[in-house]
């Protein structure tokens, strides 16, 4: 059913002041959790980064200016009243030097997380490996023309879009929160 299928809202992210707003590892975290679909104050968010609900607050409005982050509810203070994402994902698309530095960070920053998150399956994991389709990297290489990067891009994110919309509030017993990260990047150094 269409309605079971991921929304599809999108946010291009190609100002670098948003690209390096986006750098910090506060504002990472809890984009992170707000595009799971976690909805949450600032209180509850300083808690997942450390930092106090005041400067929280600073970070959720920056998301908001750039079109990320929206206040779920009206009324009240920022530190008391619930946050939400704007959209479904973000895509970097830096347009600058400067922003292809400051998208480097949001890539080396998510490479590490993903590192840190195959160190946890396996740790938990114990003396049982982990399934073959509990984690995996594929890794390839080939010659593409723009018109076929761009095609290869558009079919991979129409698999993504049709998986079910599903979010923290609402999956169901048993599903896991997985990460899926898709890079089209020229190799310049092999």
């Amino acid at each position: 059913m269409a309605t079971d299928r991921r929304p599809r809202n999108t946010l291009e992210v190609d100002d670098p002041r948003a690209l390096r707003a986006l750098a910090h590892p506060a504002r990472q975290r809890i984009v992170a959790e707000l595009l799971a679909g976690r909805v949450m104050t600032a209180t509850e968010a300083s808690e997942l980064v450390g930092l106090t609900p005041s400067a929280v607050s600073h970070h959720l409005r920056a998301l908001e200016r750039y079109g990320i982050a929206e206040r779920a509810e009206d009324g009240g203070d920022a530190r008391t009243r619930p946050w939400r994402s704007r959209v479904t994902e973000l895509n970097f698309s830096p347009r600058s030097v400067g922003g292809a530095h400051a998208v480097n960070t949001v890539i080396q920053a998510e490479l590490a997380k993903l590192a840190r998150n195959v160190d946890a399956v396996i740790a938990h994991a114990g003396s049982n490996p982990p399934g073959k389709d509990t984690i995996g990297l594929s890794a390839s290489q080939t010659w593409l023309t723009d018109d076929e990067r761009r095609d290869l891009f558009e079919r991979i994110d129409a698999i993504v879009h049709d998986l079910p919309d599903r979010h923290s509030g609402n999956a169901p017993e048993g599903a896991t929160r997985m990460s899926l990260v898709v890079s089209l990047v020229p190799v310049v150094v092999d």
